[in-house]
């Protein structure tokens, strides 16, 4: 499943270098996502810690920015 985040969530992760833009990623790691993962944007990434405390890469979608009134 495809985790969403919101964009501020997004831009602060990414601020810490923990999230960004796939063309930070190679070619393969690219392809292999959009096959695994069909709701994926295909635009962002974030690494995320699993129970075992392993980092690892994964696909993201973030939500569009919130309209100016």
């Amino acid at each position: 499943m495809i985790e969403t985040l919101s964009r501020g969530d997004y831009e602060q992760q990414r601020h810490f270098g923990a999230a960004g833009p796939v063309s930070q990623l190679a070619g393969k790691t690219i392809d292999a996502w959009r096959t695994a993962e069909p709701r994926w944007s295909g635009k962002y990434w974030l690494f995320v810690r699993a129970e075992d405390r392993v980092w690892s890469l994964h696909p993201i979608n973030v939500t569009a920015r919130d309209k100016k009134k």
